[in-house]
């Protein structure tokens, strides 16, 4: 299935069950953490950059090699700009993405009837979690660098584009080393996949046509702006920003997502940081946020402002992480309405209302009952309940000379017994109901006691019927023979383990998701689905209007080929199948509104 093209190896998605992968994700996950806290990279790019550094688009560049020079007399009056978020994960649902936001052109059927013809992005933005499952020089290469190459192919537009990006909670797991060496070159630009890049700092500021800019924000971990950040968008907003500017915001989260989700649990997420950048920093200014863009969530919503005074520019809120992992739910929780609490006494709170999500609610929970599926699609995962389950009998058993007893009510009362009598057996059962416990959604305390303990139980009775199972085929088979009881009742338990208790995580994460709204994550990563993609083309034309084409792959190709000798297509790899992009809702507008905004008093 994932033969090479080319000089191309395509990989598969990542298997999140697998048991090496498990681990090393959550090794790397703890490390970037403390790294994080203890020794904050954005600072050391900070202090090497130049101090109110951003990047002038209301004009056009020249490429000489590596060298991008201001051609200052060669203005421009419009813009295109792709953002694409949560990359670099499967060939087959990154490289989709990549091949039709690298083609020149896209003609995109209008709900309305007729077409609209959209360019490729004079500017590339990437949201966030650039490659999966964790950075490194190699797995950029192979899982992100690789298919834009592929699908940029020979092209060698007049002005070449240019790209940026800032870090997602993936990109953090080596302390930023990788994505900083891919992207925050200290030569000021250098060639990705046919683009240029030019940012020093994993955050940037990039002036647009028509009192337009794009900033961009590295939250790092739970969305943290740290002081360096603050205040290079602070010098940037009073030395550059004046009355009436708009800007689209991009953020490596949807904090007002998890704040709206987590806030009764009391998580560490609010919008406080967001809402003082442009409460604090832009207002006292003139400009003001009309555009929030953000990936990490691997599905489309968009929320808008309700009861706005500027009817044809009400804010957008929109989650676009369709770049290439593995599909979110849309369903799940209530997010038709969401409030931010914005800790200023003086500001009124907004409200948005959700207008669309993609894929629809009624699909993602079909989808998820596919875990019903979990030991086919991650079949390497029953090692770990094969063994659980061979372990937690033994030492169950071996309480009582190995005998195992001949009923339910035995299995349990011996289970019982081995708890208070054997010391080891009580730390072990106490130790893996703990790790049930553990693996529960750690936001409801009530749901992870009750969800864990019910998870544990399940697998306790399983045990039970395994291991009366096991002592019957002994019996009537091997008529209690020892030999080969001790070489057959351990394989009969480690292979029905591998494949009941398989079985019960994937029974688990699909009640669990869509009936209780818990375990989004693990429960979509386990089925591992490639399809409903999708990307942003946005475009700022000559008046000063801005429209948001928000684009979807419905199938991403499983078949590709070498482009052929004299075919008409810049890229060197086809793809033979799949959907052809199509927009998921009518393009999104907020115009160029010329009346300006009040400074605040403060």
């Amino acid at each position: 299935m994932f033969r090479e093209i080319g000089k191309y190896k395509p990989l598969p998605m990542v298997s999140w069950y697998n048991l090496k992968q498990v681990a090393g994700t959550a090794f790397k996950s703890v490390v970037s953490k403390i790294i994080g806290e203890q020794s904050d990279r954005r600072l050391m790019l900070a202090l090497a950059s130049a101090e109110n550094e951003f990047f002038d688009y209301t004009y056009r560049y020249k490429t000489e090699g590596d060298k991008v020079q201001p051609d200052i007399n060669n203005l421009r009056n419009e813009i295109w700009i792709d953002f694409i978020a949560d990359t670099g994960d499967g060939w087959n649902s990154t490289y989709s993405v990549a091949y039709y936001a690298s083609k020149r052109g896209l003609k995109l059927k209008l709900p309305s009837g007729g077409e609209a013809e959209t360019h490729r992005g004079d500017l590339l933005i990437f949201g966030g979690d650039e490659v999966y499952p964790a950075p490194s020089k190699q797995a950029y290469r192979n899982r992100l660098i690789a298919p834009f190459e592929a699908a940029m192919g020979d092209d060698k537009p007049k002005e070449s584009p240019h790209v940026f990006a800032i870090p997602g909670n993936h990109d953090w797991y080596d302390g930023l080393e990788a994505f900083t060496r891919l992207f925050c070159s200290d030569l000021g630009s250098r060639w990705f996949a046919g683009r240029l890049t030019r940012q020093k700092r994993s955050y940037f500021a990039i002036k647009l046509p028509n009192n337009w800019w794009l900033l961009a924000s590295d939250g790092q971990l739970h969305s943290n702006i740290d002081t360096a950040q603050l205040e290079y968008f602070r010098n940037i907003a009073a030395e550059h920003m004046k009355e009436g500017d708009k800007v689209i915001l991009s953020i490596s989260e949807p904090v007002w997502i998890y704040a709206h989700k987590y806030k009764k649990y009391g998580a560490p997420y609010d919008e406080s940081d967001l809402i003082y950048l442009q409460e604090e920093i832009l207002k006292p200014n003139g400009a003001e946020v009309k555009v929030f863009l953000t990936g990490d969530l691997h599905h489309y919503r968009r929320h808008e402002e309700m009861n706005a005074k500027d009817e044809e520019a009400k804010v957008q809120k929109i989650t676009a992480g369709g770049g290439g992992a593995f599909l979110h739910p849309t369903h799940g929780g209530d997010f038709s309405v969401i409030t931010e609490d914005h800790h200023l006494p003086e500001q009124e709170p907004r409200s948005f209302e959700m207008k669309e999500c993609y894929p629809s609610q009624k699909k993602s929970k079909l989808l998820g009952w596919l875990n019903l599926f979990f030991p086919i699609i991650n079949p390497g995962f029953g090692v770990l309940t094969g063994v659980l389950y061979l372990v937690t009998i033994w030492i169950v058993s071996s309480t009582f000379h190995f005998e195992f007893t001949h009923s339910i009510r035995g299995f349990f009362d011996q289970t019982l017994r081995a708890f208070l009598v054997n010391p080891f057996a009580a730390l072990w059962l106490g130790a893996v109901a703990a790790g049930f416990v553990f693996f529960t959604d750690t936001h409801s305390k009530l749901y992870k006691w009750v969800g864990g303990l019910g998870h544990f139980g399940l697998n306790l009775f399983s045990m039970a019927y395994i291991g009366l199972f096991a002592t019957y085929i002994n019996a009537k088979v091997f008529n209690e023979n020892i030999v080969t009881g001790f070489i057959f009742i351990p394989l009969i338990i480690f292979g029905l383990g591998w494949v009941i208790g398989s079985f019960n995580m994937g029974l688990y994460l699909a009640i669990s998701m869509n009936i209780f709204g818990r375990h989004d994550n693990e429960a979509f990563s386990a089925i591992k689905n490639p399809d409903y993609k999708n990307f942003l083309r946005l475009h700022i034309d000559k008046s000063g209007k801005l429209t948001i084409y928000p684009i979807k792959i419905e199938k991403t190709a499983r078949k590709f080929r070498e482009r052929n000798k004299g075919e008409d297509d810049i890229a060197f790899v086809i793809p033979e199948d799949g959907s052809r992009p199509e927009l998921i809702e009518k393009p999104i507008q907020i115009s160029n509104n010329k009346n300006q905004i009040p400074k605040s008093k403060t």
